[in-house]
């Protein structure tokens, strides 16, 4: 695998998990208590992982020394 694919690999986690996110977001409205503690909890796991899927493919996309990856945006 080579580090253009990975970053691409990296990249699709981080539209996978922004989609999770998005599903979930509806849900704030709708729990309360300990479930709607829950929800976001979740939420902001799923975040920082984006944004570490995120970061990553940056990194590996620029690997080589150029300027930005193409692929995030």
């Amino acid at each position: 695998m080579s580090i253009d694919e990975l970053a691409r690999e990296y990249e699709q986690q981080y539209k996978l998990l922004c989609t999770k996110m998005d599903a979930l977001k509806p849900l704030l409205c709708v729990y309360t208590g300990k479930d709607l503690y829950l929800l976001r909890r979740r939420i902001k796991i799923y975040y920082d992982m984006a944004c570490e899927c995120k970061n990553t493919a940056s990194l590996l996309g620029s690997y080589y020394g150029e300027e930005e990856y193409d692929g995030l945006a």
